[in-house]
């Protein structure tokens, strides 16, 4: 039962810090008709350096995630990279470490994958993926090593498939309004998945570093070949900043053995609150 939770706590804790949790309702949306978005926002252009911290059913901290995006010209072309850090804390250290990596290389021209890759070591297990994606064949080439065996394979479908990375990127590139749906095709390296994100209302959050107005989503994720995680989460909502950073400021998700909640640090780069406002003005 243990190492059950624990592997749970991890899958959780990719997730939310990927804001794509995986809640148990399916979505109803068919697989051949997910859109083809246009970014109209890029927020995140001028670079960012977020720290999430994710505390377990309130009580203790149980990982840390940082998120660095950069961005680059290759060959006249414009690149973001990103990449995200994520660790166990000291104290889950000693019965579950955690050090994740997963990096994201995304074309500007818009915002199509490129190259993916993670880093999985919890505990024992050490798995590698990189996956590149052919933007003329519109094919992903994955590697998978898992020390024990190596899988090499390559898939088109569904279409438009994007790495977890660059669908969040994508989605904060949008425009959306309360009671939109936005959908996307996602794998994380191994399984893949139709997500549903709805925008369920628009709302003033509390965080440590002050009120602030955010969208919450609600996401719905469908297994496409009915062999991942799809279920393993019954409950979750993602909230991003209203403001023109549009960013992910908090997380929830539960489980049968309790909840995760992630906040943005105030490490990160600073975001304007409605406190910061007041001040600013009087």
């Amino acid at each position: 039962m243990r190492a059950r939770l624990l592997t749970i706590t991890g899958l959780v804790i990719f997730s939310l810090l990927t804001a794509i949790s995986e809640a148990d309702q399916p979505s109803s949306k068919a697989s051949n008709v997910v859109p083809v978005y246009q970014p109209t926002h890029y927020p995140f252009d001028g670079g960012e350096r977020l720290v999430y911290h994710a505390t377990w059913n309130g009580l203790f901290a149980v990982a840390t995630a940082t998120v660095h995006t950069t961005s680059e010209w290759v060959d006249g072309q414009k690149f973001y990279n990103v990449r995200v850090e994520a660790s166990s804390s000291k104290l889950l250290d000693f019965i579950w470490k955690m050090r994740d990596t997963i990096t994201s290389k995304i074309n500007a021209n818009g915002l199509t994958p490129t190259h993916f890759t993670f880093s999985q070591r919890e505990n024992r297990k050490v798995i590698d993926t990189v996956a590149s994606f052919d933007r003329t064949t519109k094919t992903w080439s994955v590697h998978r090593d898992e020390r024990e065996k190596v899988k090499r394979y390559q898939f088109d479908q569904p279409n438009n498939t994007l790495d977890v990375i660059t669908a969040v990127y994508l989605a904060r590139s949008l425009d959306f309004k309360v009671g939109d749906h936005l959908y996307f095709h996602i794998f994380g390296g191994k399984y893949r998945y139709l997500l549903d994100l709805q925008v369920e209302c628009k709302e003033t959050i509390r965080l440590k570093s002050g009120n602030i107005e955010a969208f919450k989503f609600v996401p719905r994720i469908e297994d496409v070949l009915q062999e991942g995680y799809s279920t393993r989460l019954n409950e979750a909502a993602v909230w991003i900043s209203a403001d023109e950073r549009r960013l992910p400021v908090m997380l929830k998700g539960k489980t049968i053995f309790g909840s995760v909640y992630i906040e943005i640090s105030n490490d990160s780069a600073p975001i304007q609150t409605f406190s910061e406002k007041s001040s600013g003005s009087s």
